[in-house]
């Protein structure tokens, strides 16, 4: 089991819709439309950001602090001169991303067909991202269906 600090920025359109991102894992982004619902969220994609990692052999990197999350958050903001909202949370989120799971269903690879257009837009999220080409398109099947669903 993992525990990372994650950070809730209340969307600024919408104050009941939360922003999730982790200063420790670049690219590890999630939203939720309630604060409760942004929790779940952040924890699905902790688990499948880290779960790809393992899978991948790359280095887990150590948590850091509550404190030093919120430090550096409020320093990139500075630097970027967008003030983070005094409403904004800082929270630990849980993951397990267990290997039994990802052995339990492996993934299935697909051919899918595209529009070059939409292909180019994918890579650009991943890369903003910091994800694979099927890392994008799982986190957004993975957020549609839960949208859908709730």
């Amino acid at each position: 089991m993992y525990y990372y600090p994650a950070t809730f920025v209340p969307h600024p359109l919408h104050p009941e819709r939360y922003d999730v991102t982790f200063v420790d894992l670049p690219g590890c982004v999630s939203s939720g439309d309630t604060l409760v619902d942004a929790l779940r969220m952040a924890q699905e994609a902790l688990t499948l950001h880290l779960g790809t990692m393992l899978e991948d052999g790359d280095p887990i990197p150590t948590p850091s602090s509550l404190e030093a999350a919120r430090q550096a958050d409020e320093a990139e903001a500075l630097a970027e001169n967008d003030p983070l909202p005094q409403e904004s949370i800082w929270q630990y989120v849980l993951a397990d991303p267990s290997p039994r799971k990802a052995k339990a269903e492996p993934p299935v690879r697909l051919s899918i067909s595209l529009k070059p257009s939409v292909i180019e837009k994918i890579d650009a999220i991943a890369e903003d991202m910091g994800l694979t080409r099927s890392g994008v398109i799982n986190v957004a099947t993975r957020d549609y269906i839960n949208r859908m669903q709730g």
